[in-house]
């Protein structure tokens, strides 16, 4: 079978796979081992510069320009490295260019080649000079580790929170290699003196490490750690390549290269093998010592990927990886499993044969697991034409089993139809299922607008349909801050509605956000056009105030009716204006006049005053001093701003508030007067409180002249005096004052409220005879004068009040409560 002519078997049952990927496009003209090669992981961008070791310095030597292509060779950017000596090249995981320089500086790129920033080693590593460096994915992010030229490791876990760690130092040699494996809390560093070494921030000296070897007397001058950390490759100057776990205490097995040459790469493909790159030659040894060699046709880099190798040579792009197992069940030669009987089955049916018939005969019983394993082997092939076969053998077999679930083989259409996609030369990024796993689909999304493939990323967002905050609106807001950076002929009114038109009002889009960019673009006015399409006044709002368009932004404030937002702009346009240029803005808007003023009273009275000056608003002036007389303590303060209100009330012509200030600058005279008089507080005291006062503590005479003076009138008097001399317990004074004064203006009802509710019953039942006839009877009954409450119901021959009177009757009232219900009964109302 054509599909299966490039599987080569290592081992017993293991077959790895080299194919092409892309004839690289360009142009074959590049001879690898000049240059300084970095390929970013899950199929990123190529980065290449000169090899400065490999050329002779001159005096006319320029500087080494560094190229940045796509896995298909297509290039991508080129700049010009004008820093100090490069070290190393890599590949952060968001796909940012790492440059290393022999002074411990890291240097950030995108593959645009657009500076992002930088930061360094420390000063020991600048000091001694960088000798080697390692860029390696840490569980916090992509990290950066250093080997000076002093022998001393220094390692930063994540570029994008720089923190130096320095390991301990090594003594007793010179380092023939060295290694880092990333661990869940540190990242240990793995050297070789010839023996080897393990380096932690946490020990203080080296701890040795011992991997048992047939032979003894190895010196360590290579070494590999695979993806995930947890296998490790030693290769000794003898030629042996020892094959293990990476805490060395397990010894997966021993091959011999029968080479002492070192070779120019060694790393891991996938878990199960190591690979070994000499010129032109690539050795393959899987963890059970198999071994199988591949030549090459030109010198060529490699690349570790989680499930292969990617193989990079001047005219070709090729991957080798594992055969995986339900792939070779599927299409491996003479191979009887329901999946490989399914396609065969599926083959004949379309050529019309009956072998079709035998193949369903012989898998009837497992038609689901047949399925199954044709779905699987698609995902895992690379070429589209052998996905459409094994899918075609997939729906046939379905057809068979209609209870089956359709929703695995719906998303594996679907998701290989992305990849088909990405991995198309123009696009270049030859992505397997296992990788694509690995990486996700909405990372996956996020490379392609890195790569500003926008039209791509949104057709997979739709097509996948993917939840717009995860998909288009994302994708559009970051093509929208892409586009404000470009130049162009149009203008930016012009290039804000081509923004709005395709972004609308997308939920999960700010265009504030846009307009920031376009700000940090030096593009200004389009930054302004765009923000007047915010829809959200608390974005809109503080962006306007950023670009300077303080009017702009308070209207948009006021129209938004959010205090908060109003206050946020007044406070800014105070900061930034003059005072009197602050008030002149303000007074064409009433709201934000009225806001300030509101501030004003409880932050800077003078300000109010100034403004309620400059306006002639004697109403506010008024106010002003009242609230200021009554926040002092003084009484002249107090009676001068009083004073004050009473003209600043006459001048707005509001004569009822100039004569109520007045009774209070009156009343507050009296009560200084008083105070002075009897020793005790009587200011901030209502006129009301001032004469209850006076009553309870006996100044009839000082209370009638405030009742004079103040025009109080009889009612309330007479209701104050009651309330009072009851508090007082003045018992013989209301006595006299109801005896003395003639006839009660307020009734007697509120002098046996009074009495009873200060608990002086027998007081009380003075007055209630006195009560006027409607409310007798109810009064009489709460003093407890049942009988004669009895007895004036009956004279008002009233039913209800009698009734009254008999569910008042305790047990020592039963008598008469007999006698009431006998007259009640009989209607004769006679006690």
């Amino acid at each position: 079978m054509a599909y299966i002519s490039d599987w080569t078997q290592l081992g017993s049952d293991v077959f790895y796979r080299k194919y092409e990927l892309y004839a690289l496009e360009w142009g074959g003209g590049i001879n690898l081992t000049d240059f300084m090669v970095a390929a970013a992981e899950f199929g990123g961008p190529i980065a290449l510069t000169r090899d400065e070791t490999k050329f002779t310095k001159t005096l006319t030597s320029g500087k080494p320009i560094v190229f940045i292509f796509s896995a298909s060779g297509r290039k991508i950017s080129t700049f010009k490295w004008s820093s100090g000596y490069l070290i190393c090249l890599g590949w952060s995981r968001s796909e940012d260019l790492v440059c290393v320089q022999d002074d411990g500086a890291v240097l950030l790129y995108d593959m645009f080649g657009v500076y992002q920033h930088t930061f360094n080693m420390g000063s020991e590593a600048k000091d001694t000079r960088v000798s080697d460096a390692k860029i390696f994915t840490s569980y916090q992010g992509t990290g950066v580790a250093v080997l000076t030229k002093s022998n001393r490791v220094f390692v930063v876990n994540n570029i994008s929170e720089p923190r130096t760690r320095k390991y301990p130092d090594i003594s007793g040699g010179q380092v023939l290699c060295w290694c880092v494996i990333r661990e869940e809390r540190s990242t240990t560093v793995l050297v070789s003196l010839g023996d080897l070494y393990s380096l932690n921030p946490m020990d203080q000296r080296p701890q040795p490490l011992s991997p048992e070897w047939n032979e003894p007397g190895n010196c360590i001058i290579d070494m590999a750690v695979s993806v995930n950390s947890r296998h490790i490759a030693l290769l000794a100057d003898t030629g042996k390549l020892w094959i293990g776990s990476s805490d060395i205490s397990t010894k997966y097995c021993e091959y011999d290269t029968k080479s002492q040459v070192k070779p120019k790469q060694l790393l891991w493909c996938g878990t199960g093998a190591v690979a070994l790159l000499w010129d032109m030659t690539l050795e393959l040894v899987s963890v059970n010592g198999d071994a199988t060699s591949y030549y090459l046709d030109s010198a060529s880099y490699l690349v570790e990927e989680v499930d292969s190798i990617r193989i990079i040579s001047s005219t070709t792009h090729e991957i080798l990886q594992k055969v995986p197992k339900v792939v070779t069940d599927t299409l491996g030669i003479g191979s009887m499993a329901p999946g490989a009987l399914l396609l065969e089955a599926s083959k004949g049916f379309q050529e019309r044969s009956t072998r079709a018939n035998d193949c369903l005969g012989m898998i009837k019983d497992m038609m689901e697991e047949a399925v199954t394993q044709c779905l699987q082997t698609a995902q895992h092939e690379y070429r589209p034409q052998t996905q459409k076969m094994l899918l075609r053998a997939t729906l046939f077999g379905k057809s068979f089993v209609p209870e089956m679930d359709p929703e695995p083989c719906r998303k594996a259409v679907l998701i290989l139809r992305v990849l088909n996609a990405v991995r198309d030369y123009r696009v270049g990024m030859p992505l397997t299922w296992n990788q694509l796993d690995h990486l996700t689909l909405p990372v996956l999304l996020d490379r392609l607008v890195q790569r500003h493939l926008f039209p791509l990323a949104l057709r997979i967002a739709k097509f996948l349909k993917l939840p717009d905050s995860d998909g288009v609106s994302r994708i559009l807001a970051h093509w929208a801050c892409y586009r404000v950076r470009q130049p162009c002929q149009k203008s930016d009114e012009q290039i804000a509605k081509e923004i709005n038109s395709k972004l609308g009002y997308t939920p999960g889009v700010s265009y504030t956000d846009i307009a920031v960019r376009a700000e940090q673009a030096g593009r200004r006015h389009l930054a302004i056009k765009l923000v007047e399409y915010e829809c959200r006044p608390s974005k809109q709002v503080p962006a306007l105030m950023k670009l300077g368009e303080d009017q702009t932004a308070l209207k948009r404030a006021l129209q938004s009716e959010n205090s908060d937002l109003i206050y946020t702009v007044l406070h800014h346009l105070r900061d930034k204006l003059s005072l009197a240029e602050f008030l002149m803005l303000i007074r064409n808007y009433p709201v934000a006049q009225v806001l300030h003023k509101r501030s004003c009273i409880e932050s800077d009275v003078e300000q109010l005053r100034d403004i309620l000056v400059q306006e002639d608003d004697f109403k506010g002036q008024a106010t002003l001093r009242i609230t200021e007389a009554y926040q002092s303590h003084r009484i002249d303060i107090r009676l001068a701003s009083l004073q004050g209100a009473v003209e600043c009330f006459k001048k707005a012509k509001n004569e009822y508030a100039a004569q109520m200030t007045e009774e209070e600058v009156k009343l507050l005279r009296w009560q200084v007067k008083l105070e002075e008089n009897h020793q005790k507080s009587y200011i901030n005291k209502s006129l009301h409180d001032t004469m209850h006062l006076l009553f309870k503590d006996g100044q009839i005479k000082e209370a009638e002249k405030l009742r004079a003076e103040f025009k109080v009138p009889e009612r309330r008097y007479w209701w104050l005096r009651v309330l009072a001399h009851a508090e007082a317990s003045h018992w013989e004074e209301l006595s006299n004052f109801a005896k003395n004064k003639g006839k009660s203006p307020i009734g007697y009802e509120p002098f046996v409220d009074a009495c009873l509710k200060f608990n002086n019953v027998s007081e009380a039942k003075k007055y209630a005879p006195k009560v006027s006839n409607e409310n007798r009877v109810t009064y009489l009954v709460k003093c407890g004068m049942l009988e004669e409450a009895a007895k004036a119901a009956q004279e008002q021959r009233s039913i209800p009040d009698l009734s009254a009177v008999v569910k008042a009757c305790g047990p020592q009232n039963q008598a008469l409560k007999a006698q009431i219900q006998a007259i009640l009964a009989e209607g004769n109302f006679k006690i």
